[in-house]
């Protein structure tokens, strides 16, 4: 339960660290609420939607090496700035590049705030 706090933790944290990187366009209202619900968002939707479109997008994804599933993450976090008033995407280099950056930033805050245990 508490790994499972601390991801979320980090997801907000990256959020909020790629919302601050100037020139991409992702913002929020400065609202920590907000960014709750922003990440609450994202979280769903790439645990409820993104399989069930990458799985219809396979031939896809297959024929494009890969470049369609980077469109339907930028999809998909542009829904997120559609259902979560306040949260912002407004440009489509934040769309494709915020969350890899917020994967990416995410993962490394997990990886060194979250112990692995040892058998």
């Amino acid at each position: 339960m508490t790994n499972w706090l601390l991801r979320w933790a980090a997801s907000a944290v990256a959020l909020a660290i790629v919302a601050h990187i100037p020139g991409l366009g992702i913002s929020y209202n400065d609202s920590l609420w907000v960014l709750i619900q922003a990440t609450v968002v994202i979280g769903l939707v790439n645990s409820l939607i993104r399989p069930v479109v990458m799985l219809l997008a396979l031939p896809l994804n297959c024929l494009t090496f890969g470049l369609a599933g980077c469109a339907i993450n930028a999809l998909l976090f542009w829904l997120t700035c559609i259902i979560v008033p306040g949260f912002h995407v407004g440009s489509l280099l934040g769309a494709f590049i915020g969350p890899a950056l917020m994967g990416l930033i995410g993962g490394l805050l997990s990886a060194f705030l979250i112990e692995k245990k040892r058998d």
